[in-house]
């Protein structure tokens, strides 16, 4: 066979080979769409499923219910946050009025007491004026008050004498 048949025979070949391959490829690749489409069909086809379940469940009665539970326990818990902040910042007065209480002898007696976040007014009877110097001065040297405010009226009578202190509290 002369050259130039071989020749064209070849590239005939080569052109079938490029042709089988190539139809080849592009059956692979509408195939491989197909897969995707027929996928993404049924993800569709699920995905409306689920949503149609989700707008049944959220429409139900019981749902309702759920959700004004809900409401009524966040409503609830919003409560107790905000007791729990009001219970932080509370002074513990009981454990002031002890402390008072301590620094007292039988001599001093109390008629009442003002208390106003931390500062507290104290009223009360001192048998002696020596009584309720050592009391002025037990409350002084206390690390549980400060700024100690007594009135020079407390100790112009010798006895039964009506007295009147104010002072603030130190934070623990």
């Amino acid at each position: 066979m002369p050259p130039e048949e071989k020749a064209e025979i070849m590239s005939q070949k080569a052109f079938k080979k490029v042709l089988f391959w190539g139809f080849s490829s592009l059956i692979f690749v509408l195939i491989f769409l197909a897969l995707l489409s027929s996928i993404w069909w049924y993800l569709l086809i699920q995905l409306k499923s689920i949503q149609g379940i989700v707008d049944g469940l959220e429409s139900s009665p019981q749902n309702e219910a759920f959700k004004e539970l809900k409401q009524e326990i966040d409503g609830v818990n919003q409560k107790l946050q905000y007791f729990n902040q009001l219970q932080r910042q509370e002074t513990e007065y009981s454990f002031y009025v002890e402390k008072l209480t301590e620094l007292t002898t039988q001599d001093i007696k109390f008629k009442r007491i003002w208390i106003d976040g931390n500062k507290f007014v104290l009223e009360g009877t001192a048998i002696t004026r020596q009584a309720l110097l050592s009391f002025k001065d037990a409350l002084g040297d206390s690390p549980y008050f400060k700024n100690l405010d007594t009135p020079l009226s407390n100790f112009l009578k010798q006895n039964n004498i009506d007295f009147s202190f104010a002072f603030e509290l130190k934070t623990q």
